[in-house]
This record gives C-alpha cells, structure tokens and sequence, in this order.
C-alpha cells in the first residue's frame, strides 16, 4: 500500500493567493471561464478550501477582478506622478494606465467577459464610486491651480473621463489586431485633453 503524502499546511492568507493565482491563469486558458475543481487542483489545494475561502464561482471570479484592480490602482493612482501642470502629470497617469491594461493579459477578459457578470455589480459600483471621488478631487486641485476651467463640474467631469478612457482601452485591445499601444495611448489622451478642455500638445 503506497503511503499517502501529507498535505502542506498554508497559512489561508497563502492560500487565497494561490488559489486566486491559479483561477486568473485558469481564465486565461478558458477565455473567460472556469471550474472551481481545476482552479483547486492548479493551486493544490482541496476543491472544499476553494469554496471554503470564496464561496462560488462568482466569488472566486470576483476575487481575481478585485485582485486585478488593486494592482492597477496601486501602480496608477498612488503613484504621485510628477509635471509642472496637471496635464503632464495626468498624460503621465494615463499612458501608463494603457500601458498596464496591454500588459496584464487579464485585463480584456475584466473589462469585457467577467465584468459582464451581474454578481460583480455592486463591488463595480463601488469602485467607481470612489475612484470617481477621487477623480473629483483631482479634477478640483487642477481648477485651483489655473489648470482646467473652474466652470466645469468636476464629479461630471472625471465621471466622463473615466468611462471614456475604459471603453476607449477596451475597445483598443478587443479590434483585431489590436490597437498599437503607442497610437492607444495617444488617442486615449487626446481625449482626455478635449474632454478637460486644455489645448492639445
């Protein structure tokens, strides 16, 4: 009789990050879907702790979104970007949020197939609420300092900025073949620049 190996022991918070780990190369494999079983044996651990630790499937989904946004977030936004004017610094954030969206094979399969499931609504909401609050702020300093005009409304503002910019990356990764990321991050500026009313250049 073959004796069985034991089990390495994890810490759960190990184990989240394998699982989580295993289910984003999952998606990839599957174009946007996967089974709880698979993304357990990927990670080697029991199908059980898989649930266990997210519930579902949707929670396990929602997981690897979340996961994805928080190092988008933490590379884009909490970086203190640097420039005399707010459009530097803002042409700065941007090319480098496009850049990251073309290199994180993840993102089309986020901002396309998993976003589209309706148990991430609420969780999207919310995020949009606050990157909006944000946003506002931002917009708000720039006004301060002379750099967008004061008669804009600063929440409708980035609330437009930020949802052309997504649709607009999205769209660049999904055209076959997809759009140059210089040309991407050109034109998703460009935009940017029209929608904040400051001259082009």
């Amino acid at each position: 009789m073959t004796e069985q190996k034991p089990r390495k022991r994890r810490s759960p918070r190990e184990a989240r990050s394998l699982i989580v780990a295993a289910a984003r190369a999952s998606l990839l494999e599957g174009a946007g879907d996967l089974e709880m079983a698979e993304v357990a044996r990927r990670a080697g651990v029991s199908e059980g702790l898989a649930y266990y630790h997210f519930g579902n499937k949707s929670g396990l989904l929602n997981a690897v979104v979340r996961d994805f946004y928080e190092r988008l977030d933490e590379a884009v936004l909490a970086i203190p970007y640097e420039g005399a004017s707010w459009k530097e610094r803002e042409k700065a954030r941007t090319h480098e949020f496009v850049r990251l969206m073309y290199e994180d094979p993840v993102a089309p399969l986020v901002v396309d197939v998993v976003r589209a499931d309706p148990a991430f609504a609420a969780e999207e909401s919310e995020r949009r609420r606050r990157l909006n609050l944000l946003g506002a702020r931002n917009i708000a300093a720039a006004q301060k300092a002379g750099d967008i005009d004061k008669a804009q409304d600063p929440a409708l503002l980035v609330a437009m900025i930020l949802g052309g910019v997504t649709a607009g990356v999205s769209h660049a990764l999904r055209v076959k073949p997809p759009m140059p990321l210089a040309s991407a991050q050109e034109e998703i500026w460009s935009y940017v620049e029209r929608a904040a009313g400051i001259a082009h250049g």
